[in-house]
């Protein structure tokens, strides 16, 4: 999304190009400075040219490629005919949901109409609103290619056409329909493909059907927003809905999104936190799209203070009022990791991104870090970390004890303590020191032996 009014340093749309219509919307939507990726990003597509563009989640990616493909068709004059001119490809229902809502209003300034299609929607009633006349198309892969494929959109006519998530659409296996879209379209149209992260399949699929291609970069792979101050709890597993619980009730969290890895692990933590009396909302595959439109929607307004989710939400979803994202445990594609964490700090907000790490996830963690370039601040809580993280001590640095002097090291020297002030390791024999100086060795062999004889 766009930024609202924050303190970052940016430049009015109004530079950009942008024409009144849109710019009265920006305004009512409290939307004022351009961020980066729509600063780079506005005028390569004003000029035309094809895109690809990666930028760190939250970045405002989906006005970067809104605004400028507007602006063209409301330049290029009167509309009167409408027929799909720009398609938007989003991997999941509810990123084409959110697309589609924030699409609207500015469609709507410019006298476009646009037009939802998704899977689980009615094929008939999307078939219908195509036919009465629609601009601008969002929708998912398959859907798409299903109302192509039945002549319901020209694709030959389409002068926009946008795949947003790329990576997510190899992610989730639909690369075979983005192929097939892409040989049906129009060599003329302009194409853009926006992804928070831009991996060698991506480039690649890009490179076969996209020439020439402008490539953007605004921030390596692995790069989380400055606005996000991340923590890392070390706990033992059994231990982890405990400290979960006691994390969002000790710092009174008023919203907080939890993922997870697994859909039979969200509905076990969903129930565990409603035994403490929250309000909780579960969002997963398993569950049908209105199921989960309706916790989300309800998490937004607040009737839910957690919603527990799988991946699925990691990608795109804008939710305002965020306090915390906190990871149950560290995903299996770990660029999902950075995606999780984006749902909060976003638009230059500050935000908060807990993650809860077991014994058995070390290597996992490594992994993960190694993707973000640095070690995630440690905060270990003695009641629930593991063993070897206790050894470690505290992140808190006012929790350490105070150096001491060398004269004041020398003062209280005791055994099992260096004259350099390093421990080593402390044996019984330390405790006996005094004792063992004052009296003399003995064999306790010949002692015995000697015991024996006289006896005889």
């Amino acid at each position: 999304m766009a930024t609202k009014k924050t303190e970052h340093s940016g430049i009015p749309f109004s530079a950009l190009k942008i024409s009144e219509p849109l710019l009265k919307v920006l305004d009512e939507k409290a939307y004022s400075l351009a961020t980066p990726v729509q600063k780079r990003l506005i005028p390569v597509l004003l000029d035309g040219r094809n895109v690809i563009v990666s930028a760190q989640t939250g970045s405002g990616k989906t006005l970067a490629f809104l605004l400028p493909v507007l602006e063209k068709i409301y330049a290029a004059g009167e509309v009167k005919h409408h027929y799909p001119k720009v398609f938007v490809l989003s991997p999941t229902k509810e990123l084409a949901q959110q697309i589609y809502e924030v699409a609207k209003p500015f469609a709507a300034a410019v006298d476009l109409r646009a037009v939802l299609l998704q899977g689980g929607g009615r094929r008939t009633a999307e078939t219908a609103r195509l036919k009465s006349g629609a601009d601008i198309v969002v929708a998912t892969p398959q859907r798409a290619l299903e109302h192509i494929e039945a002549r319901h959109i020209d694709i030959r006519s389409i002068q926009h056409f946008i795949v947003d998530e790329a990576d997510m659409m190899f992610d989730m296996g639909f690369v075979g329909y983005l192929e097939k879209i892409f040989e049906k379209m129009s060599p003329r149209s302009q194409k853009i493909i926006v992804s928070a992260t831009i991996t060698p399949r991506v480039v690649k699929l890009a490179k076969t059907y996209i020439k020439p291609l402008t490539r953007i970069e605004l921030d390596p792979p692995g790069k989380i927003a400055d606005t996000i101050t991340q923590m890392l709890y070390p706990v033992v597993r059994s231990k982890k809905e405990a400290l979960l619980a006691w994390l969002i009730s000790s710092n009174h969290f008023e919203k907080v999104l939890l993922f997870v890895r697994k859909k039979e692990l969200a509905d076990g933590v969903a129930a565990y936190l409603r035994e403490w009396n929250y309000k909780v909302g579960i969002l997963h595959g398993e569950r049908s799209h209105q199921e989960r439109k309706k916790s989300l929607n309800a998490f937004r307004r607040g009737e839910y203070q957690i919603l527990v989710a799988t991946d699925i939400a990691a990608r795109g979803l804008d939710i305002s009022d965020l306090d915390v994202v906190i990871n149950y445990d560290i995903p299996h594609v770990k660029h999902d990791f950075i995606h999780r964490v984006g749902r909060t700090g976003r638009a230059g907000k500050e935000g908060m991104a807990i993650t809860l790490v077991s014994p058995d996830e070390t290597e996992q963690l490594n992994d993960l870090q190694k993707v973000l370039g640095g070690k995630i601040k440690e905060v270990i809580l003695p009641e629930y970390a593991p063993k070897e993280a206790k050894a470690r001590g505290y992140f808190l640095s006012a929790l350490r004890p105070k150096r001491k002097t060398a004269s004041q090291r020398k003062r209280t020297e005791t055994p099992g303590i260096t004259q350099k002030g390093k421990k080593r390791k402390t044996t019984k024999r330390d405790g006996f020191k005094a004792f063992d100086a004052a009296k003399p060795k003995t064999d306790k062999r010949k002692d015995s032996r000697r015991g024996s004889r006289g006896k005889k």
